[in-house]
């Protein structure tokens, strides 16, 4: 090859024209090839948001883009306006973000001398352009810059936000949501309401969940800075009280709910026990700074001592099963019904055994059920249906729990000793397939445990909290004649198969 190039330069030299060299020293097939081969165009397949304002950034995905800062131009068209070009900040081989400059209101429909949201089509120039204009689903509606957000009034000096009976004029916090009224006015909060955003949580919390939140712990010992009025924190200017910012399965409202219900009104915000910022709320940091560290607070404990407690009192602790016509006497955290209790069974609300209780593990109300269970999990109807796809769900509609009331129905037993669907099976001990038959998983088709002793009652390992007739088919509320169209477990014939005739 190299020779044929020489040989090519010698004859140009030469004076030979470019057309005749060609025709001597032809080129190598490869490289002719290499020659006619064009790079890919770019392809759009899906943008988001689908409308948006001008001042904010456009999501493109597709193929064929290319790599790097302001190296891929996106066309911008109405139809029968002129194109106005834009290059996008961020680029990747299959994503495109692409903010959108002023200059793009000039390409928008006009109508009665307003400016009116337009639907623009897009085109990429990659390494080549677009075959087309894409139209539809991927053409975004465009409006105008949005107003800047304005400034929330001041409250009035002789006027009383909060109706303490203390005049603005001197009151420090006018809307008593725990902020001093010249923070809020550094936020851009409303220092006369106590929820500014209208989320139904307080100024006050969001914003200390959100420092919290950002209070690191790669660094040393260092100044939080808080965003409250930017994303992706807890946000008071931002209705966001169905976002679980800190992870632990509790969304921000529900956290706000049980820190109103049973914080301690004198500590203000300066010891939230539950933030919607850190996992483990009741805890501090270790020695080498990382949390959970020790108690900062009560022991979360104790309020399953409380229930337990209450529970020995109140006649709810030592309980008779009905396994088959032989009631069986057992505690009530005796998941599995005749063993012994367990210590995993001891300490039931401990899910991951690290011997310190997060958020979701706690129970604040002390009725013997965590506060996952009765927002996210097993006291939720939701959970059970999510979990076991091929069981229809039972006729009879029962609510779930409340974890700031300790008796949700208000018949004077708490949740966890109660049994709302009435198979006299409490719900503490039909909160788990697993605990209730550890030896007997679900799918073990007639359940035969790991010694390969049959077991005399599998069904005993089928609990629901809302089905009374797991796990006793003839509990005193199972249905006597389901309908074949809408069979429950154990009935359903999906899942009959699973279950031993007595």
């Amino acid at each position: 090859m190299e020779t044929r190039a020489r040989t090519r330069t010698l004859l140009r030299r030469a004076g030979m024209s470019a057309a005749l060299v060609a025709l001597l020293v032809p080129a190598a097939a490869g490289t002719a090839n290499a020659r006619s081969r064009k790079p890919a165009a770019p392809v759009i397949t899906s943008i988001s948001p689908k409308a948006l304002a001008i001042g904010e950034t456009l999501t493109i995905r597709g193929r064929h883009f290319m790599r790097g800062r302001l190296k891929n131009t996106v066309a911008f068209k109405r139809t029968g306006g002129a194109v106005v070009f834009v290059k996008a900040k961020v680029g990747t081989t299959k994503l495109l973000k692409v903010t959108l400059p002023e200059r793009l209101e000039k390409t928008l429909l006009v109508r009665n001398g307003e400016t009116v949201p337009t639907r623009l089509k897009l085109r990429v120039l990659a390494k080549r352009f677009g075959k087309t204009f894409t139209a539809g689903t991927r053409a975004p509606m465009v409006s105008p810059p949005k107003p800047p957000s304005p400034e929330p009034p001041k409250a009035a000096a002789d006027g009383d936000c909060d109706g303490d009976g203390v005049l603005n004029g001197v009151d420090t916090d006018n809307d008593n949501d725990l902020l001093p009224d010249t923070l809020e006015d550094t936020l851009k909060t409303d220092s006369c309401k106590y929820d500014s955003d209208g989320d139904n949580v307080s100024d006050g919390y969001e914003f200390q969940s959100s420092v919290d939140l950002n209070d690191d712990e790669y660094q040393g010992p260092q100044s939080v800075l808080p965003a409250p009025y930017k994303k992706p924190y807890p946000n008071a200017l931002f209705a966001d009280a169905g976002v679980d910012y800190d992870g632990d399965s509790l969304l921000l409202g529900e956290e706000f709910s049980l820190w109103k219900a049973y914080r301690d009104p004198a500590k203000g915000l300066s010891d939230l026990v539950y933030s919607d910022g850190n996992q483990y709320s009741n805890y501090g940091r270790s020695a080498t700074g990382n949390r959970p560290g020790g108690l900062i607070g009560p022991d979360p404990e104790l309020k399953y001592v409380s229930f337990v407690g209450w529970a020995q009192s109140a006649g709810y602790w030592n309980i008779s099963v009905p396994i088959h016509d032989a009631p069986t006497p057992v505690q009530l955290n005796d998941s599995d019904f005749t063993s012994p209790v367990t210590p995993s069974e001891a300490r039931w609300y401990d899910f991951d055994n690290d011997g310190k209780l997060s958020d979701d593990e706690r129970d604040e109300d002390a009725d013997g059920l965590t506060n996952f269970d009765e927002t996210r999990g097993r006291l939720q109807p939701s959970w059970w249906s999510g979990s076991y796809t091929q069981e229809k769900p039972y006729p009879v509609a029962y609510a779930g729990t409340d974890p700031v009331d300790p008796d949700s129905d208000g018949d004077g037993v708490r949740d966890g000793a109660d049994d709302q669907d009435h198979d006299d099976l409490p719900n503490l001990m039909e909160v788990s397939r697993k605990a209730a038959a550890p030896a007997r998983p679900y799918d073990g088709r007639c359940g035969v445990n790991p010694a390969g002793a049959p077991n005399p009652a599998p069904e005993q390992g089928f609990v629901n909290p809302f089905n009374p007739c797991l796990p006793y088919d003839d509990s005193r509320t199972c249905l006597r004649h389901p309908a074949f169209e809408a069979m429950p477990a154990p009935f359903d014939p999906q899942t009959k198969i699973y279950f031993i005739l007595r």
